[in-house]
């Protein structure tokens, strides 16, 4: 290859790179202009401001998912949550929505992600209230399905037998971690809020267990706990002397290696910081955000029994 055609490559590979962080900076500017004008207009409903952020999320989650408005997730021991402003959940895989007139139910088993709008005004106690509505929603792992090598039951499918849904809280309150942030970071996984510095309006997208490992998060995602160890995300089926000599040096910016573990299994460090592109909020939580989602995007198999035999009991009136 000869050395034009190499800078002619490497100018393509620039000018590719621009143009996507400067589509991110782009959104960022048209999503603050819109949240700036709702905040002015006291007048403008949630619903209005719920349908702003439907059309931030749409852009970067994967087009498997449904969003859904105003919903109540519930469970097949008849626990229900408070509403939620937006739900993301897998519509191909579960397809239950269930209707009452305009209310709308659905299952946790099929939810992935619960977001909270808020506008300017909110309270800490509300919030959590909120938070801790969804966490007492119980998946079951009993469902039947046939797979590849034949017929299963959640019980014995180690891979997804409980589940919670990541918590994003989306505010127009400016600077709002001089309030209480702090305050409910252990409520929310991600928090999207305006930050406004002089004249300067940008969007702040605050993580508090962004430094945690990808492990960590599997485990609160995938078994719905809230322990605090964090002993990395361990690969199936991968002997850590085998995996060592398989890896390239190429890859070693990729793939943080846990190699002084005394297990014989090759432990990843990732954690979601490495993946924050400077000054660039929006593009770093798309990466954030669906690396979540694959944490979690083995469905777990849904219940159709249990929900049955909810819906079968008689009322205890």
């Amino acid at each position: 290859m000869s050395e034009t055609v190499k800078d002619e490559k490497e100018k393509l590979k620039e000018i590719v790179k621009s143009k996507i962080k400067d589509n991110y900076k782009n959104m960022e500017r048209v999503i603050c202009g819109e949240l700036e004008m709702a905040s002015k207009h006291p007048g403008i409903t949630g619903h209005c401001r719920e349908e702003y952020w439907i059309g931030f999320f749409r852009k970067i989650i994967p087009q498997k998912f449904t969003l859904e408005t105003g919903v109540m997730i519930i469970d097949s021991k008849g626990n229900v949550s408070n509403e939620v402003d937006i739900v993301v959940f897998d519509n191909q895989y579960t397809p239950y929505l269930f209707n009452y007139g305009s209310l709308k139910f659905i299952p946790i088993e099929a939810v992935s992600i619960v977001i909270e709008c808020k506008s300017t005004s909110w309270t800490q106690g509300g919030l959590e209230n909120w938070s801790e509505s969804i966490d007492e929603l119980e998946a079951v792992p009993i469902g039947i399905s046939r797979m590849v090598n034949g017929y299963i039951i959640g019980l014995t499918n180690k891979s997804q037998q409980r589940t919670r849904p990541i918590k994003i809280l989306a505010s127009i309150r400016k600077n709002a971690e001089n309030q209480t942030i702090e305050n409910i970071n252990k409520h929310f996984d991600i928090l999207i809020y305006e930050s406004k510095e002089k004249d300067n309006v940008s969007l702040k997208v605050n993580i508090p267990n962004k430094d945690k490992s990808l492990g960590w998060w599997g485990s609160r995602l995938n078994n719905n706990t809230s322990s605090d160890e964090d002993e990395g995300l361990v690969l199936e089926n991968a002997k850590k002397n085998e995996y060592n000599k398989l890896r390239e040096n190429q890859y070693n910016n990729y793939i943080d290696v846990d190699d002084n573990n005394e297990k014989d299994k090759v432990i990843l460090k990732n954690t979601l910081e490495s993946l924050k592109i400077e000054n660039n909020p929006l593009l770093s939580l798309n990466f954030q955000l669906n690396q979540l989602l694959m944490l979690i995007n083995n469905p777990m198999l849904f219940p159709h029994f249990a929900y049955a035999n909810f819906l079968k009991e008689e009322s205890k009136e």
